[in-house]
C-alpha cells in the first residue's frame, strides 16, 4: 500500500531526488491545488535522469520547471476543449439542416427508422436489436425530457424540430447519428462541415471527415478527464492513411506507417483546416502557439522537446511562434 505523505512529506521526496524548490510555500499551495499526482508524476519524466538507476532529477531541474509543463498543457487542454465544441456545434447544425431539408421538422418524419442505417446487429435486455433502434430509442427518451426548449415546442408548436431535440445530444450522440445516416445525408453533412459544394465530397473526405470525429472525440475525453495532452497520441481512434490530407501534410506512406499523421497533437490542428468553421483550428493553435512562448521564453531548451512530444516539426512550430 503507498503511504499517504502529506505537503510537507512530498517535498521532502522531491528534495531527496534532487529537485529543486525556489519557492517552497507556493510549491506547497500548488501541490494542494492541483495534487502531486497531477503536476509531478504527470511530468517528471521530462526531467528525470535517463541512465539513474533510482529516480533522480537532472542537475538544476526545479519544481517550477515542472509546474510550468504542467500549467502549459493545462492550457492546451483549454484549446483541445474549445476546439471540439467549434466542432461538435458545427456538426450538430449541419445534421439538424440535413435531418430538416431532407425529411421534415416534425419528429415523426425526420426520426422514421427508414431514414437511418440498420447498423450492427446487437443484444438489448437479452433480446437481438441493432444500432438504429438503440438510437432512435435514445432521441425519443431525449424527446421526453421536462426541459426547455423542449417544453416550449411541444406546447406552441405541437413538435420537436431536429435542431432544438440536437441541442440535447452529446457529441457521441452526434457521431452515432452521423455513422447511421444514409450516404446521401452523409455527403450533405460533410458538404456543410467542410464548406464545399457536395459534388466535391469525395471517397477521401468522407473517410477523412469520419476519422476526424474519432479522433476529436479521443482527445477531448482526454482532455476532460485532465489527461497529459501535448504528447497524447490515441492507439485506437486514428485518421486512417489518406492521399488527400497526408499528401497536403507532406508525410509520406513511410512516416505514417512510423506513426506520423494518425493521432496526435500536430495531425489534430491539421485536420481542423478542412472545418468551415475556422474557429476551431484558431483556438487549438492560439492554446498550442501560445503557452509553449511564454514557457519556452525561460525554458528553452524545452522547445525541441515539445515539438518532437507532439510531432509537430520543428521549423514549423517556431513560425508558428513568431506570429
Amino acid at each position: 500500500m503507498k503511504p499517504f505523505a502529506d505537503k510537507n512529506k512530498q517535498i521532502d521526496i522531491l528534495k531527496s531526488r534532487d529537485l529543486t524548490f525556489l519557492d517552497e510555500n507556493k510549491a506547497k499551495r500548488v501541490l494542494m491545488r492541483y495534487g502531486y499526482y497531477e503536476v509531478v508524476n504527470g511530468y517528471k519524466m521530462f526531467l528525470l535522469e535517463e541512465d539513474s538507476t533510482k529516480e533522480r532529477y537532472k542537475s538544476g531541474a526545479t519544481f517550477e520547471h515542472l509546474t510550468s509543463l504542467y500549467e502549459l498543457d493545462k492550457s492546451i487542454r483549454n484549446g483541445v476543449i474549445q476546439a471540439s465544441l467549434e466542432i461538435e456545434l458545427s456538426l450538430r447544425t449541419a445534421i439538424a439542416y440535413t435531418l430538416a431539408e431532407d425529411f421534415g421538422v416534425e419528429q415523426r418524419q425526420y426520426l422514421h427508422y427508414q431514414n437511418f442505417r440498420q447498423g450492427y446487429t446487437t443484444w438489448s435486455n437479452g433480446h437481438p436489436t441493432n444500432e438504429r433502434a438503440i438510437l432512435l430509442d435514445k432521441l425519443n427518451h431525449i424527446l421526453t425530457r421536462n426541459i426547455e426548449p423542449l417544453n416550449h415546442y411541444r406546447s406552441n408548436h405541437g413538435h420537436i424540430p431536429p435542431w432544438i431535440l440536437l441541442k440535447e445530444t452529446t457529441f457521441g450522440n452526434l457521431k452515432y447519428i452521423f455513422k447511421l445516416l444514409k450516404g446521401p445525408q452523409k455527403d450533405k453533412v460533410i458538404s456543410i462541415c467542410y464548406g464545399i459544394d457536395i459534388s466535391d465530397v469525395t471517397d477521401d473526405f468522407k473517410s477523412l471527415f469520419k476519422d476526424t470525429l474519432s479522433v476529436v472525440n479521443s482527445f477531448r475525453n482526454r482532455a476532460a478527464h485532465s489527461g497529459r495532452i501535448f504528447n497524447f497520441k490515441s492507439t485506437i481512434h486514428q485518421i486512417g492513411y489518406n492521399k488527400t490530407f497526408h499528401n497536403e501534410i507532406k508525410i509520406t506512406p513511410a512516416q505514417y506507417r512510423r506513426g506520423l499523421g494518425q493521432s496526435d497533437l500536430y495531425t489534430l490542428s491539421k485536420i481542423l483546416s478542412y472545418f468551415e468553421n475556422g474557429m476551431a483550428k484558431i483556438n487549438l493553435d492560439f492554446y498550442i502557439s501560445y503557452p509553449i512562448k511564454k514557457h519556452c521564453e525561460i525554458y528553452k531548451e524545452d522547445l525541441e522537446l515539445l515539438a518532437n512530444e507532439m510531432n509537430y516539426p520543428l521549423d514549423e512550430l517556431k513560425q508558428e511562434l513568431e506570429k
